[in-house]
């Protein structure tokens, strides 16, 4: 399997720009807008649909306006879609907007030092809120800060600013001269004057409007990675990205990990080969990336969903569609994921889609997501044991819900555990204490 690094991570900045949208809807103590000091930026005002994709174009221009090398608008390019990627578990937890700014580079800098290939950006990541005389989140000042993370600075505040329910013609000024109030100050001269320079056509201004064509526009700005990852290697992005969905909610800290266990030790069992057992293990990694998309006053909810709650949730598989599917290159684990709450009788979301349109994959990644759901801890009940688990499973295979071979799959692999040695199936034991 080859899978295109580029769109990877254009579909995963997509996720991020969700996880960052529906943070807005999240209200509790502590939960106060986020509104940085030096530039009195409301963070918490914006809608953030298409920043990361904005943010990208914005400083892919500067680079292009400073005639910077093709290897260096690499690293700009990823580091620009992927800098918020410590903000989108941060945004819904209690902060100040000081712990937020500084805690969400450093994290996002955590996150990113396991990506393969562009090992750099962890540190353009860091810096990235950093301001040129020093007074930003880390203190870093001047030319110590990475020319990447300027370039980015400028292009993420730049975006902030930007509103896309007022013209080009009302708001251009405006934020012209904001960056020049702002140079030598947030921005070096020359980052701001590469601004200046790149916002001076219109047709820079027409791109930041007509949104809607982003992947055009930034198809035809930025540079070309043909870089093609194999299984492993888009196995350690999707871990990241597991990681991230997992943490956005204290009690499914666990739950893709388990999920990705449960699914490659339920494919050994049965005999798949070894590269399908991965792709079944990255299915289980992605299958709730939609999740970033819900807020987590609804994923938290001590209480029975309203109508208009549940609506909203069922829409994560929806949005794990929309996201893998953007990829291209995992059609078949883009259906395994998104399909893991669909039904054989017609009753599942988001597509409706009945036993003959389930492959037997499908039907195992829904058994091995409903047992992981009812064995772990959620915000209105404890888990289950394993036996009350599989009395309710049992009961939903009677109903017509469930496949009865994959629930026995699940079953049996779980109970031969003891009789294997593999280092991958005795992962499954440690991410859920019910596999024993």
């Amino acid at each position: 399997m080859k899978v295109s690094m580029d769109k990877t991570i254009r579909a995963m900045s997509i996720a991020l720009d969700l996880a960052q949208m529906s943070s807005k809807y999240d209200s509790f103590t502590g939960n106060d807008p986020v509104i940085e000091n030096i530039t009195n930026i409301n963070y918490s005002d914006h809608r953030f649909i298409h920043h990361s994709q904005r943010t990208t174009y914005i400083a892919l221009e500067i680079a292009n306006y400073l005639k910077l090398s093709d290897k260096f608008k690499k690293q700009l390019y990823v580091s620009a879609l992927l800098h918020d990627i410590g903000a989108a578990a941060f945004l819904s937890q209690s902060h100040s907007s000081n712990l937020f700014i500084r805690e969400h580079c450093e994290l996002g800098s955590k996150i990113t030092k396991a990506f393969p290939y562009f090992h750099d950006i962890s540190k353009i990541i860091l810096y990235h809120h950093e301001n040129f005389d020093g007074s930003g989140a880390l203190g870093l000042k001047g030319d110590m800060i990475p020319l990447e993370s300027q370039i980015i600075r400028i292009s993420d505040l730049t975006e902030l600013i930007y509103n896309e329910n007022i013209s080009n013609y009302q708001q251009k000024n405006n934020i012209i001269s904001w960056i020049r109030k702002n140079s030598k100050k947030v921005f070096s001269e020359t980052i701001a004057n590469a601004f200046l320079g790149s916002a001076s056509s219109d047709i820079f201004w027409l791109n930041l409007q007509n949104i809607d064509f982003i992947d055009f526009i930034l198809d035809e700005t930025h540079p070309k990675l043909n870089m093609f990852m194999d299984l492993h290697e888009f196995e350690a992005i999707s871990k990241i990205f597991a990681n991230i969905i997992d943490n956005k909610s204290k009690f499914t800290a666990t739950h893709s990990q388990g999920i990705a266990n449960l699914a490659y030790l339920v494919s050994k069992f049965i005999g798949y080969p070894e590269e399908k057992c991965h792709e079944m293990k990255i299915a289980g990694l992605l299958h709730d990336i939609g999740k970033l998309s819900i807020p987590l006053y609804i994923l938290d909810k001590n209480g029975s969903l309203s109508s208009e709650e549940f609506g909203i949730i069922k829409s994560h598989a929806y949005y794990t569609r929309i996201i893998l599917n953007k990829i291209g290159d995992i059609p078949n684990i883009s259906k395994w994921a998104s399909n893991h709450h669909e039904k054989l009788n017609g009753s599942g979301y988001p597509q409706g889609l009945k036993a003959d349109e389930l492959s037997e994959e499908c039907r195992i990644m829904a058994v091995c997501d409903i047992y992981q759901a009812l064995t772990e801890n959620r915000p209105y009940r404890n888990g289950m044991s394993s036996e009350k688990a599989f009395n309710i499973m049992d009961e939903m295979v009677s109903g017509g819900f469930i496949c009865d071979h994959a629930l026995n799959h699940l079953k049996e692999a779980i109970s031969n555990l003891s009789n294997l040695s593999s280092y991958e199936d005795h992962i499954a034991i440690s991410s859920n204490p019910e596999i024993k």
